[in-house]
């Protein structure tokens, strides 16, 4: 969710400037009014009736940037091999052109996620 950050530069007490400042969201931001009282966007930063409204470079805008995923060290072309539970057969893990893994045993079918897959991961680690 957006946060509006308001910094208030005072003299002696007495207020010379306010800056703002959004940060998170995808959304640029904006003023709107809704029921006569004026909001900044996105983070419903509500502003006082004697509050001059700010013009819309003057608001810092630092969007929300995801965390890059902690990848394991996984060859995105090779074909693991893994032996069943029962030790009778072996199933296929590989990685996806996506970058998530998939295994060729029914339970993977089912559930999206296996035992194989995780004996994987834990051995590139």
């Amino acid at each position: 969710m957006a946060k509006v950050l308001v910094n208030i530069s005072a003299v002696a007490g007495k207020e010379v400037e306010r800056t703002y400042a959004i940060y998170g969201g995808l959304i640029p931001p904006f003023t709107m009014e809704l029921h006569g009282e004026r909001y900044i966007m996105p983070g419903w930063y509500k502003m006082k009736q004697n509050e001059e409204t700010p013009n819309i470079e003057d608001i810092a805008f630092y969007p929300y940037k995801p965390k890059k995923p902690n990848l394991p060290n996984i060859d995105s072309n090779k074909v693991y091999k893994v032996k069943s539970s029962k030790g009778n057969s072996f199933y296929e893990v590989k990685m996806n052109a996506s970058g998530s893994m998939e295994c060729s045993c029914p339970g993977y079918g089912f559930r999206r996620k296996c035992r194989h897959i995780a004996e994987t991961l834990q051995t590139s680690i």
